[in-house]
C-alpha cells in the first residue's frame, strides 16, 4: 500500500493492531507478499466459480476453510487485525477510489471497464464466503464440548490441551513417525477415558457436522471468524491423527 492508502486505512484499527500489522507487514519479504497475492487471487477465482454452491456443502466448506486460514497466516492469528479488517470490509462502499482500485488490482479485476461489476464479483465472493463460514459456526459449540469440557477432573482437560497443541506443532511431520504415533497413542487413550466415564459420553469428532444448525449467524462477526478459524485448526488436527491412526491399525505394527 502506499502511505496515503495506510492512513485511510489505519482508522479502522485499534492502536495496537495497527502496530502488529504494520510489523507484520514491514518483516515480510517481497517474494512472501507476492506469494500470499497470488495465493488470494487464485482463491477468490476459485470461490467465484463455485458460486452456486450449497454453503453447507462440503466444496463450499472447503473454499471456506481455505480463506480463513490463509487470512489466518497473513494475520498470523491475531484477533485485533481480524476485527480491523473485517470493520474496514464492512465499510468499503465509503472506501476512496484509490482505495478501491488497490483491492481490485491485488485480485487482478479491471474496473476501467465497468467499476460496479468489479465491486459487485468481490462482494458476491465475501457474502458467499461469510454464509460458508455462518454454516460452520454451528459446529464450534460441540467441538468446544467435546474437547475442552470442564469436568472435576481438571487433569483430563489439561491433557486435551497440551495434546492438541503437540499434534498441532507435528502436522508436518511423517504420520508413521515414533512421535505422532506416540500421539496417536495419547489421543485414543483420551478418547476412551472420555467417553466411558459416568456422565462424561460426548459427540464423537468425526460426528460433529450436522450439529446445532439452528445456531447459524446471519454475519461473519469478528468473534464467529476467531472461533471458526481454531475449529479448522481443530479439524486438522484431527485429520491428521485420524491418517495416523489409520497407519497404526493397518501397519505391520498391527500385523
Amino acid at each position: 500500500m502506499q502511505p496515503d492508502e495506510d492512513d485511510f486505512m489505519r482508522k479502522y484499527y485499534t492502536d495496537e493492531a495497527w502496530a502488529k500489522r504494520t510489523l507484520i507487514k514491514t518483516q515480510m519479504s517481497p517474494q512472501t507478499l507476492e506469494e500470499y497475492r497470488l495465493k488470494w487471487k487464485q482463491l477468490f477465482l476459485e470461490v467465484e466459480a463455485g458460486l452456486d454452491l450449497d454453503p453447507a456443502s462440503e466444496a463450499a466448506q472447503l473454499l471456506a476453510r481455505k480463506w480463513v486460514l490463509l487470512a489466518e497466516a497473513a494475520s498470523e492469528g491475531d484477533s485485533g487485525i481480524k476485527a480491523g479488517a473485517i470493520k474496514a470490509w464492512k465499510d468499503h462502499q465509503n472506501w476512496p477510489l484509490p482505495e478501491q482500485d488497490a483491492l481490485f488490482a491485488r485480485l487482478d479485476l479491471d474496473p476501467s471497464r465497468d467499476r460496479s461489476e468489479s465491486m459487485m464479483r468481490v462482494e458476491k465472493v465475501a457474502k458467499f464466503i461469510g454464509q460458508a463460514i455462518g454454516r460452520k459456526y454451528g459446529t464450534v459449540a460441540s467441538m468446544r464440548f467435546a474437547l475442552t469440557r470442564k469436568s472435576k477432573d481438571e487433569g483430563r482437560s489439561k491433557r486435551w490441551v497440551e495434546l492438541f497443541r503437540d499434534a498441532e506443532s507435528s502436522l508436518g511431520e511423517d504420520p508413521a513417525s515414533e512421535r505422532v504415533q506416540t500421539l496417536v497413542a495419547r489421543w485414543t487413550e483420551l478418547m476412551r477415558e472420555t467417553e466411558s466415564g459416568p456422565g462424561r459420553k460426548v459427540p464423537r469428532l468425526d460426528g460433529l457436522q450436522n450439529d446445532s444448525r439452528n445456531r447459524w449467524p446471519s454475519y461473519s462477526s469478528v468473534a464467529v471468524v476467531n472461533q471458526v478459524a481454531r475449529l479448522y485448526r481443530i479439524e486438522q488436527v484431527q485429520q491428521f491423527l485420524g491418517k495416523a491412526l489409520a497407519l497404526r491399525r493397518d501397519g505391520p505394527a498391527s500385523a
